[in-house]
């Protein structure tokens, strides 16, 4: 990724992060004046996040009163679990002191699913507010004494501000192995059709110079790391394999098959690397992939060209 492009996607989070926190404090203090009990509150909250939701294109569903071993969550968004209170109830700290129990609580039970350390919990009483995280690297069993609570803080622009980007930033999906293999993998809805449209482009644009010379080299490389095993011409049982596996023609080549199934993962870990780049050296985890979806067909052609001369220059 360029340095114009790193520069850009910062320019825009940092314009729009102090905005959308004095929006949602303005309209909090709004609501206060209204919400009576913690149902009052929840459902307010959530209505002025939707809007929020959208600005900073959060594509996980909320989920609400989520039932966990320890009862019932208020409201999941994505990796970030908010437990709200009657409004202005954190002046008592033994209020303070149950939220923060149960959000432990519903911490520790997410964590069957969700790496502990990358969930953030949130005591919410619309005047005040705190985060949990656990501090502690991951055991088989869980010390609930390794919690660590920052907060209560007066719920103004500086808490809203902290508040949205855990809010952004861990509404993405965990990068695990599985949610990769799901969203990625031959059963999921985009390896087939990606490896579908290279084997068909090397099939009818392959003899152009610079594809065949690619592949040409892809080939001799690829055959001395495996010899006869890629090179002695038995491989009809893979081909069938590969081909059922990413739902391509039987009758494309095996050695073209496998050479787009291995761009297509290629060009799918540059794209990662470029995102996590990305997410890292802005300030409010702006995301590259949404900015390609919404490009010119050129202006996409141009920019995947820089991410691919930037990952091998690294």
């Amino acid at each position: 990724m360029t340095k114009k492009q790193n520069k850009n996607l910062n320019s825009h989070s940092q314009d729009s992060l102090p905005k959308l926190a004095d929006n949602l404090v303005s309209g909090t203090k709004n609501l206060l004046y209204e919400a009576k009990t913690e149902e009052d509150l929840r459902i307010g909250f959530e209505k002025l996040l939707e809007p929020i939701r959208t600005e900073l294109n959060i594509k996980s569903i909320p989920k609400y009163e989520k039932s966990v071993y320890s009862g019932r969550s208020d409201a999941v968004h994505g990796q970030v679990i908010i437990e709200y209170e009657p409004p202005k109830s954190f002046s008592s700290k033994k209020n303070i002191d149950h939220a923060y129990d149960q959000l432990v609580n519903y911490l520790s039970d997410e964590a069957k699913e969700t790496k502990l350390t990358q969930l953030v919990g949130v005591g919410f009483d619309g005047e005040q507010i705190f985060f949990v995280q656990y501090q502690a690297r991951e055991n088989k069993a869980i010390d609930k004494t390794k919690f660590s609570i920052r907060g209560p803080y007066d719920f103004n622009l500086k808490s809203a501000r902290t508040f949205l980007i855990h809010l952004r930033a861990l509404s993405r999906l965990p990068l695990t192995a599985e949610n990769l293999t799901r969203k990625f993998g031959p059963q999921s809805e985009l390896a087939p059709k990606m490896v579908s449209a290279l084997a068909n482009a090397l099939e009818y644009w392959g003899n152009q110079t610079h594809i065949r010379t690619f592949f040409n080299e892809w080939k001799r490389l690829f055959g001395i790391v495996y010899g006869e095993q890629f090179t002695g011409g038995h491989q009809e049982k893979e081909a069938e394999t590969l081909s059922k596996l990413y739902k391509v023609g039987e009758e494309t080549d095996f050695q073209e098959l496998l050479f787009s199934i291995h761009t297509y993962f290629a060009f799918l870990m540059k794209l990662i690397a470029a995102e996590l780049l990305t997410l890292r050296e802005t300030s409010f985890g702006s995301s590259l992939a949404s900015k390609l979806a919404h490009i010119s067909d050129e202006e996409l052609k141009r920019q995947l060209e820089d991410i691919d001369v930037d990952s091998q220059e690294i």
